[in-house]
């Protein structure tokens, strides 16, 4: 007896059988997938055998520290006055750039140092080149510069032939040398010239200044400010003293003499004498006359103004001088020192092994690209004849297709 029990379908989901067609699709044609990405295979492996390899080569370089030139410490210890020089700051002005091994790593790619390379090596021909801009640009793509975090300078050079690559590097640090040394010489020379005139400018106004202040000293007959102010007080105060002393002495003799007395009369003249004198040296308003210690003390504030302000002027002018005196001589100092020096921690050396190119790479990656593509291609047309049998879809497309391109 056959058994009578319902048989229930389970639904299948629309997007499981579009997943199996997918599949499906790409099961069909997996010889062509297969064998499209083996032939692309080889054949890029064999192209990249025919591809020059690259020798890369490096030189490790220890930048010189950044030392204070002798100008700026000396600006540095004489504190404000450096600023009436006028040219203070520019013995350091160098010194407020970037960091040492940001500024030599930019010395390295200058124009400067490229052309010298290119005269150098004969670059143009190498890398086949009309122009010097292209042969730069050409430089640069084989020169990388990196800066190591202990302050090394890494200069590596990659080219097809690892002698070449070695000596450019090395030659890197040659001219890096040449460069620094003409640019420290450049700038110490251009100092000492700036101090040189700013000294022969100073001497002037300094020589003019002693002539004002001795134009001074002839006219107020100050020569020494303090010393001659208190000759003009200790003469009042002797004056006062002895006018003092002679009036006890008249006072002393009227009690036994009369007016008539020739001892009295004597020291009345005498006493009259003297006020005559103290009234003179109180009041004076003389001309001074050169050779003459004593100055008028009625001119006396007059003096000592005009005297004061010509003295400060003439110091001013002194220290600047000395100021520019100690740049000067230390200018000449920096300009015969010898640049810094670039220590080179490790030479370029041919390279053993070669750089590039990645041969097993490019083919691998070679092959899985040409693998995606052939099944992206697979499932695209998959899914384009689906929708081009369909009742509704289809010919739309069609429809489309004839507008496009004109045809069916």
């Amino acid at each position: 007896m056959r058994n009578n029990e319902a048989t229930i379908d389970v639904p299948v989901k629309r997007s499981e059988f579009l997943f199996l067609d997918l599949l499906l699709a790409v099961a069909m044609r997996k010889r062509l997938i297969l064998i499209t990405t083996g032939v692309v295979t080889v054949l890029v492996a064999i192209v990249t055998l025919f591809v020059k390899n690259t020798y890369e080569s490096t030189a490790v370089i220890l930048p010189p520290r950044q030392e204070q030139s002798m100008s700026a410490l000396i600006t540095g210890q004489l504190g404000s006055i450096a600023a009436l020089s006028g040219g203070g700051g520019m013995g350091s002005a160098a010194l407020s750039l970037k960091s040492p091994n940001e500024i030599y790593s930019q010395l390295l790619l200058s124009r400067t140092v490229g052309t010298r390379l290119i005269d150098l090596f004969n670059l143009k021909v190498r890398f086949q080149k009309k122009t010097e801009e292209d042969t730069l640009k050409a430089l640069a793509k084989h020169t990388r510069i990196d800066l190591d975090k202990s302050n090394l300078i890494r200069i590596t050079v990659s080219t097809h032939d690892a002698v070449f690559s070695s000596q450019l590097a090395n030659a890197y640090v040659d001219q890096l040398h040449d460069l620094n040394t003409t640019l420290a010489l450049t700038e110490s020379s251009q100092r000492r010239i700036f101090y040189q005139q700013q000294l022969d400018q100073q001497k002037v106004v300094l020589a003019n200044a002693e002539s004002d202040f001795q134009q001074v000293q002839k006219k107020t007959g100050l020569v020494q400010l303090n010393g001659q102010a208190e000759i003009a007080a200790r003469s009042i105060e002797s004056l006062r003293s002895e006018i003092s002393v002679r009036s006890a002495e008249l006072q002393s003799l009227s009690v036994s003499a009369t007016p008539q007395n020739p001892d009295y009369q004597r020291l009345q003249s005498e006493i009259t004498s003297l006020q005559a004198q103290l009234g003179a040296l109180e009041n004076s308003k003389k001309s001074f006359t050169p050779g003459d210690i004593e100055i008028p003390t009625a001119k006396l504030p007059e003096s000592l103004t005009d005297y004061t302000r010509k003295l400060r002027e003439l110091r001013l002018q002194e220290n600047v001088y000395e100021l520019l005196v100690k740049q000067f001589e230390a200018a000449k100092i920096d300009e015969a020192k010898t640049a810094p020096l670039i220590q080179v921690v490790d030479r370029a050396v041919p390279a053993e092994r070669k750089a590039g190119p990645p041969r097993l790479l490019i083919t691998l990656g070679a092959c899985i690209a040409t693998f995606l593509i052939m099944v992206l291609w697979t499932l695209t047309s998959h899914i384009w004849g689906i929708l081009r049998r369909d009742v509704y879809i289809g010919p739309k497309l069609n429809a489309l297709k004839k507008i496009t391109f004109g045809r069916n």
